[in-house]
């Protein structure tokens, strides 16, 4: 298998990666995305100066990827499963790798920050503006993989991939109120 014609099918011959995808299921590309994804994420944080909790370092970079490959793993096995609960068919496997490889999305980021820094060195609403339409791109591509690997439409895949980030800030909500709750509580009696 030829890894640069691979990633560069997946970018432009989407019916083609997705063969590839089912018929290999290639876990070390997937990997090997989600880091460099992560890896430039991190490096483009940095120079728009948005490191507030780890510092600009090699152990920090290690920490971040760390976070990126378990974020991944628990991504492939919370979709797979609503999913498969909700009655789609398809590979936890392939799409653990569709996963990966849409986080080379964020090699984006680091020269639309460069760029930015350029042409606009005090503008922060361009900075996450950049921000956010890459991590749009790279939601977009995970929800194809979603759509590819399991015959969903796109909508269910959108709903499907933002169904966890709703059940966590429901649960943060819930926990916020029962704390104010307990709070006011405790300042009445």
């Amino acid at each position: 298998m030829d890894w640069l014609e691979f990633f560069y099918d997946y970018f432009e011959d989407r019916g083609r990666a997705a063969a590839l995808i089912r018929q290999r299921r290639p876990y070390a590309a997937g990997l090997f995305g989600a880091w460099l994804g992560g890896a430039s994420l991190f490096v483009a944080d940095a120079l728009a100066g948005r490191h507030a909790v780890l510092s600009f370092s090699w152990p920090s970079l290690a920490i971040a990827l760390l976070w990126q490959t378990a974020f991944l793993f628990a991504a492939a096995a919370v979709l797979h499963l609503l999913l498969d609960m909700t009655g789609a068919r398809g590979d936890a496997g392939a799409l653990f790798v569709h996963l990966g490889l849409a986080d080379l999305a964020w090699l984006a980021a680091l020269p639309a920050v460069l760029a930015l820094k350029a042409l606009a060195p005090a503008s922060a609403w361009s900075m996450r503006a950049a921000f956010f339409l890459v991590g749009l791109w790279s939601l977009a591509l995970k929800a194809r993989g979603v759509r590819d690997e399991y015959g969903v439409g796109e909508a269910r895949a959108w709903l499907t991939l933002g169904l966890p980030y709703f059940a966590v800030a429901g649960l943060v909500a819930l926990t916020g109120a029962l704390a104010l709750v307990s709070l006011v509580l405790k300042a009445l009696s």
